[in-house]
Parts: C-alpha cells; structure tokens; sequence
C-alpha cells in the first residue's frame, strides 16, 4: 500500500488512485507530492464544492483492494460533511405532508311522524247516582304505519276506545286525554268540520256488524257512492265506477249485480266486505277495524284479512284492528295491547304473545281450546281486584 493510500485511510477517505470518483483528482505520476497536496487541500477535504460519497460502499471499495494487497484494510466510513447543503447523491424525495380529511358530517334522517299518537285516553258515561263510570282509563299508546291490536273480554273497553279516536261517542259521553293526535292534527279541540273532514275521508271505522251499520233503505252502490262524494268532487257517473273498482277490490265478485242489491240481500260475508270497501273508498290513512270478522266463518274470514293485509301493505295506511280472538290477532297484527276494565294491562310483541307476563293475559291464553289435552275441568279465569286499580 503506498503513502497515499495510508495517509487516505487513516484521515476516514477511500483511495482513488485512478481518478474515478467525482471531484477527487486523478493521483500524478511524475509528482507524488502534489499529488499528496491536491487532496490534502481545503477543496478536497471539505466537499463544499462536491457531493458527500459514502466510502463504505462496495463501488469505493473496490479501488482499495486492487492494489494486490492480501490483508487490505477495511477503510472506515467518511463521516458526514459540515455544510448546509443537501447531499446530492443520498438525498431523498420530500416527503408530502399527509392531507387532513374533513368528515363529512351527513344530516340526521328524522324519524316518520305516527300516524296517531294517544296519552291518558279517558271516556266517561254519567251514572244514576250522578256520578261518572270510566268505561276508558288511561290508555296510551302510538301507531305508525302498522297493524295494532287491541284485545280484551266484552266490556274491556276496546270498541270505545276507537269511537273516542273517530269522535263517535255518545253525546252524554265524557272524553279527555293529554294528547290525541292524528297527523298532527289535535282531535279533541279540532271544530267539529274539521272532525267530519277527517271522519270517513282521512280516517274510517268499520263497525262490528254490517246488519246495524249499513241503511237498509238504500242499495250498497248508493251508500259507497255517498261516502265517495262526500269526501271528493266527481261525476256520479265517475263515482259509480270507482264505487264498482272498490267493490271488486274486496274479492266481491259480480260488483255490478252486488251494486244494486239491498243490505238484506247479501250474506253477512258479502256485507262485512261492502263495509269495508266503502271505509276504504276515500283512501283513509288510518282504518279502525272493530271485530270486523267476529260474524264471519273461518273460510270467509281469512279472505277479509287477506284484504287488509293487502290494502295496509299497498296503502302504507295504519290499522288498529280490534278483536276478543287472541289467536286471529297474534297471527295477524304485529303489535298487541291487552284491555282488562278500561286499561292497558300488558303490550307485547304479536310472536311473544307465549311470553306474556300479566296474569290476565296467561289466563286468556290458558282458556283457549287446545286439542291434544285434557281440559276437564275447563278451565276459568280467576280475577283479581288488583287487575282493575
């Protein structure tokens, strides 16, 4: 190894006895102390005026051990520069700085306004002593687009409940609640125009049994033409066409001969279904349906709530449908409300009606017929006082 090259080692520089590496002069020949003097000067040794190169590098290296040298020494790596200038060779890409994303803040979905929205219903009718008898006490509860399901023995208050919300109680009857909506709509303090508006138009019932609620003096074309006309301006003659669409739309077949007919001559079925197209003529937003398959046989039964289910489906219309049979109203409604003497005792789920937890409503499932056991004695419900508080 010559002078140079210790000398190189030992100030941390690899040798470059060719004159390869960039800004280090090529060594002399003829002179090999100027060469000596070239690269111990300034300009050399600071690398202000050429890049940094990394002496450890196998390219550096390779001058090094050319030399024929067995035992080459490994030369140490050149320590960084003093200068403020980047590195040419070594320097990396800037790295951007990471761009802040604003989340998007999404405006809340309101929640769908009810359809009916019912807190502390109370009915009254007046006594002989001249005191008041509760027949409803305190009911409460909220429809939206659904079916709902109001239960309970004969007297429990249900039937009164849907005549309070359509404003048909008895002129000597008493109705109070915090709040009766329909839409937004104050039903108690509404004038008595806006309650005829809204009664068979936006709202309708259909009545326990068609024989008392249907006029036997005229035909069932005229008393569905007259609900349709009263709620909306038309031809009679465009009226008796939709009255005739909504005859067929319950299943009734040959409209055009049931049109005529009297409600004396038409079987209590034909006559619930009449019921019920001309409740649903005027395209309500909420039906009251009260026991309307109570006088109906099995077969005819399922064909009206095979209806109903079809027009709330299709309509988006809230029905509360009102009934003594829990086994009909399980299988049929979604939500159910248990009425024992005016109140609600109990509201379930229609698939965890098995569930229920009020005695009352366990001694109504438990009297229902079940084939496959004993029920000798039948079983009776066994009220208790505390029921009725």
């Amino acid at each position: 190894m010559s002078i140079i090259d210790r000398a190189l080692t030992k100030k941390g520089r690899a040798a470059d006895p060719e004159g390869l590496l960039p800004g280090v002069p090529a060594p002399a020949a003829s002179d090999g102390h100027a060469q000596h003097d070239a690269l111990d000067s300034p300009a050399a040794t600071t690398g202000a005026e050429r890049p940094t190169i990394d002496a450890a590098t196998p390219d550096a290296m390779a001058p090094a051990m050319a030399d024929g040298s067995p035992e080459g020494p490994t030369p140490a790596p050149a320590a960084p520069a003093a200068t403020t200038e980047p590195s040419v060779a070594l320097a990396a890409p800037p790295v951007p700085e990471p761009v802040r994303i604003e989340p998007t803040l999404k405006a809340a979905v309101p929640a769908p306004r009810p359809v009916l929205v019912v807190d502390d219903l109370r009915v009254a009718f007046p006594g002989r002593d001249g005191g008041w008898t509760e027949a409803v006490r305190g009911v409460s509860f909220t429809l939206g687009r659904e079916r709902l399901g109001i239960v309970g023995e004969s007297g429990s208050g249900k039937s009164q409940t849907g005549r309070a919300i359509l404003g048909l109680t008895a002129p000597e009857g008493r109705v109070t609640a915090k709040r009766l909506e329909f839409h937004g709509t104050d039903l108690l303090h509404c004038s008595a125009r806006e309650r005829r508006d809204l009664r068979g138009g936006r709202i309708a019932m259909v009545l326990q049994d068609p024989k008392f609620s249907l006029n036997p003096v005229m035909t069932i074309g005229d008393q569905v033409v007259e609900t349709l006309r009263a709620h909306s301006r038309m031809s009679a003659r465009d009226a008796r066409d939709k009255a005739l669409e909504a005859l067929a739309a319950v299943q009734i077949d040959q409209p055009k001969r049931v049109y005529k007919l009297y409600p004396h001559e038409v079987s209590g079925g034909m006559g619930q279904r009449a019921m019920i197209a001309m409740m649903l003529i005027a395209n309500p937003e909420l039906l009251i349906a009260d026991e309307p398959t109570s006088a109906l046989d099995v077969t005819v039964q399922l064909q009206v709530l095979a209806i109903l289910d079809k027009l709330v489906t299709e309509r988006g219309m809230g029905l509360v449908f009102i009934s003594h049979d829990l086994r009909l109203v399980s299988t049929f409604c979604d939500r159910i409300l248990v009425m024992y003497a005016g109140k609600v005792v109990e509201e379930i789920a229609s698939g965890g009606l098995a569930d229920a937890q009020h005695p009352y409503t366990r001694g109504l499932l438990n009297c229902l017929p079940r084939l496959a056991e004993d029920r000798h004695p039948l079983p009776t419900l066994d009220r208790q006082p505390a029921w009725a508080l």
